[in-house]
């Protein structure tokens, strides 16, 4: 037979008391409508947290929680993937209304370890500084960049951030994407050009509106590459 859920009599417990209990997985229904009923148990915004993740805690009163919560405690129960798929959604969606409002400093703390409902949208943040930090985001993807960085509307301080990037830059498709991008400036185009495809290094020749020191660039790394230069 399968191991009874863990039920612990709630006794006006501090924080660290219920944090400790809140740990174990088994708990039964009994003890967390205990603490979920507990004002003082709530107050403490870790408990809150912990309710909110905990497998056992009934859906609808997590998600509730979920809304009560810290930034950085949404950003933690966004890429704990013990949570529930639907709370973890719910943290995403709160931390995205929240966005607008949210100081520089907290957006390039939360770009940095969010997951990716959250990140998704950071990707496209007009400050550089959280560009930089979504970069190191172990939750981004190929992809997810290469849509970035080839948006006609990105700031210019972005691409030259995303260019820069000892990894990234490292990638074919987002050089790529990088070079096609009219807003890239000329000087930033020219330090990738050298480790670009020839298929890139034909189409910067040959596409309409590519600056023409850009064209000139490519045409010659194309021309050493054939030993014609």
């Amino acid at each position: 037979m399968p191991p009874k859920p863990e039920q612990t009599p709630v006794i006006l417990r501090n924080e660290g008391q219920y944090l400790k209990i809140l740990r174990r997985a088994r708990l039964s229904p009994e003890t967390l409508e205990e603490i979920l009923s507990d004002r003082g148990a709530r107050r403490y915004h870790a408990v809150r947290l912990a309710l909110a993740g905990h497998p056992r805690t009934p859906r609808r009163q997590a998600l509730s929680l979920v809304l009560t919560l810290f930034w950085r405690d949404l950003a933690r129960l966004s890429v704990d993937i013990r949570v529930h798929p639907e709370v973890r959604r719910a943290a995403d969606r709160e931390l995205l209304r929240r966005l607008p409002e949210m100081a520089l400093a907290e957006r390039v703390d939360l770009a940095r370890s969010v997951g990716r409902g959250t990140l998704l949208a950071l990707r496209f943040d007009p400050d550089a500084e959280v560009i930089a930090a979504a970069l190191d985001n172990r939750f981004l993807t190929e992809p997810d960049l290469v849509q970035a960085a080839a948006r006609r509307d990105v700031e210019v301080s972005a691409l030259e951030v995303i260019a820069a990037h000892a990894r990234w830059s490292l990638r074919p498709a987002i050089r790529s994407a990088l070079l096609h991008n009219p807003k890239l400036p000329v000087t930033v185009a020219l330090t990738l050009l050298s480790r670009a495809s020839a298929r890139d290094l034909a189409d910067l020749r040959d596409s309409p509106g590519v600056p023409r020191l850009v064209k000139a660039c490519a045409e010659r790394v194309l021309a050493r590459r054939a030993g014609r230069v």
